[in-house]
């Protein structure tokens, strides 16, 4: 797997470790601003729903938590591949080949897209099957099938977005992002509190405006793609002429990239039930703390995009010291950004709560838990980081059968355990979450040093 090793001064790491770094810079950015964006759509859902009222935001953090976010991921982890594939054939030149990764996905995108949003319709019965009170039930389950018209449109987003990134145009999504932020929290205020023409409807309303904000965004992407003069020479409406086996090596990587996804929403969406066994405010509290922390879980997702990025290109020339720098390089940037947002957190907490909801039991319960959200939000990113690693050595089951066993096997028991049979209830299933975020961290961690060693050549 890697060419002999040649001599390299301290002169050549430290100018390596200069590149690496600025070019993490650069291609980080557009990615990281875009999934801002795209977390600004959940925090003004939150901060609105959750100043309209607590049951409300207890409602729609369910709906979200235990099924929508579930369906997404997936649909994220199948439309991955497509910038895996068009960064790897724009890295070798052929423009047109990386328009072909993007027009054969097409299809498959409208597809996955209308299947997941039907699985996601009976909402309902999948959340009393998950125990929930038949209140719960009825009102998140009318959620998620609002929630789930909105898949296709997301998906669809997400390819153009993803395709965008793939040719070094990933700035187009963030402007793009914006301009739905802009309209969400129109659309959002006016259907939650009845305002602007539209009718009270509270949690209902703002999933009414996500689904409309998707579609939007799919709607201006793919315009973009299909007629933008300066996507022009990728010949993105050129028939693709492949068959369905001709390209089953991309399709595979997207199938291991959701089946991981899926393990670890399976498991937080596990923690969203437990938080509902534990009462309507630990639910509604447990929601506020991903809405804290989802800021840097971002930063770190733009980070590991832009890492695998620059792992597979090392990786591509077989040079195995590079590789490694490349990897160090990502995961030295994240543990620095998420360390900066921690101490930020810890400062400024309760006015970081109070953006969310003005319920002060909400706040109460959760400023002396703290530590225990930061810290599992430190280690969370960090595995994200290293599962980004490993994709760029074109890795398939191995990061998805490691964090299955480390959120399946080892964080949701640990979870259950500590918040009931101990007794510890949120806080138990914060401590949980970092057993299980730190063990997914140093098994993948282990994979990144096992595929570096010298004897794999």
């Amino acid at each position: 797997m890697w060419k002999p090793d040649e001599a390299r001064d301290r002169t050549w790491v430290l100018e390596r470790f200069k590149r690496h770094f600025g070019e993490l810079f650069r291609l980080s950015t557009p990615a990281v601003l875009m999934r801002i964006g795209i977390l600004g759509l959940a925090m003004v859902d939150t901060a609105i729903v959750g100043h309209y009222a607590t049951r409300d935001l207890a409602w729609l953090n369910l709906a979200n938590q235990s099924v929508i976010m579930f369906a997404l991921v997936v649909g994220i982890g199948l439309m991955s591949s497509i910038l895996v594939f068009t960064a790897n054939e724009f890295g070798g030149d052929d423009l047109k080949a990386c328009g072909r990764v993007w027009r054969r996905s097409i299809p498959f995108t409208i597809w996955s897209g209308v299947i997941i949003a039907a699985a996601t319709w009976p909402g309902e019965l999948w959340l009393s099957l998950l125990g929930q009170s038949e209140e719960d039930a009825r009102i998140s389950g009318n959620l998620i099938r609002v929630l789930g018209l909105g898949i296709p449109g997301h998906l669809l987003f997400l390819s153009c977005t993803m395709f965008l990134e793939g040719v070094k145009r990933g700035q187009i999504g963030f402007w793009l992002m914006l301009a739905a932020n802009i309209v969400n929290l129109v659309l959002d205020y006016g259907m939650v509190f009845g305002r602007f023409g539209f009718p009270e409807m509270g949690a209902e309303g703002s999933a009414w405006a996500s689904t409309a904000v998707r579609w939007f965004l799919a709607a201006i992407a793919f315009a973009y793609v299909w007629w933008s003069p300066a996507i022009r020479e990728f010949g993105v409406r050129d028939p693709h002429g492949q068959r369905w086996r001709d390209w089953a090596d991309q399709r595979m990587v997207g199938y291991a990239a959701a089946v991981a996804i899926a393990a670890e929403v399976v498991a937080f969406g596990g923690l969203a039930i437990f938080a509902g066994w534990l009462g309507t405010l630990p639910l509604a509290a447990q929601g506020v703390t991903w809405q804290i922390i989802g800021l840097p879980n971002m930063i770190s997702i733009g980070i590991g995009v832009a890492a695998s990025v620059r792992v597979g290109i090392a990786f591509a020339r077989r040079d195995r010291y590079d590789t490694l720098l490349a990897g160090v390089s990502g995961i030295m940037l994240n543990f620095t950004v998420t360390g900066i947002f921690t101490g930020i957190i810890f400062v400024f907490v309760e006015p970081a709560l109070g953006v969310f909801t003005d319920d002060a039991r909400i706040i109460d319960m959760l400023v002396p838990l703290t530590i225990f959200f930061t810290f599992g939000m430190v280690f969370d990113a960090a595995q994200m980081v290293v599962s980004s690693l490993l994709r760029g050595f074109k890795e398939t089951w191995w990061p998805t059968l490691l964090q299955a066993i480390s959120f399946m096997g080892v964080m949701l028991p640990a979870c259950w355990l500590l918040a009931f049979p101990a007794g510890l209830g949120l806080k138990g299933l914060m401590i949980g979450t970092i057993i299980g975020c730190f063990v997914s961290w140093v098994l993948q961690l282990a994979r990144f040093h096992w595929l570096l060693r010298p004897e794999n050549r």
